[in-house]
């Protein structure tokens, strides 16, 4: 019979809990974003950012999901899921950019935020906004009622 190799996952925090800074607020994950995203490709190129959040509402990490051209990026919501599993994160905040600078969401920003959040829901790791980003300003899907 052939062996079989054992999967195992650790996760040792980089530094205390009080330490992470906390998002509650459409305004503070727009501050929190403009902290991590390079400002020199918010009107280049569109990029899909995850943020994973514990059960505070405290920063667990983030990652760039997707990298686009000039009007679109691919999500793939197993990436973003695959992501907030192995981070442990007990919620999310997705977020992309607008490089037009247009702070409206596209019919196809809305589908993937419905998806996103209903896989979720399945998961047990909600969704808890998704933030469209321009130079100028930012756009919260929750706040807007778009999903």
């Amino acid at each position: 019979m052939p062996t079989i190799t054992e999967v195992s996952l650790a996760y040792k925090a980089s530094q205390p809990v009080d330490a992470l800074p906390q998002i509650t607020s459409p305004e503070e994950a727009a501050v929190y974003l403009r902290s991590i995203w390079d400002s020199g490709t918010l009107e280049l190129r569109e990029e899909f950012v995850l943020v994973l959040l514990n059960n505070a509402k405290k920063v667990l990490g983030w990652s760039r999901i997707s990298t686009g051209g000039s009007n679109a990026t691919i999500v793939e919501p197993a990436a973003v899921f695959q992501t907030a599993l192995l981070g442990k994160a007990n919620s999310i905040i997705v977020a992309h950019n607008h490089p037009s600078g247009r702070l409206e969401a596209s019919t196809a920003d809305i589908q993937l935020t419905r998806r996103l959040k209903e896989i979720g829901e399945i998961m047990g790791i909600p969704l808890d906004d998704h933030i469209i980003l321009t130079a100028s300003g930012y756009l919260s899907l929750r706040a807007e009622r778009l999903f």
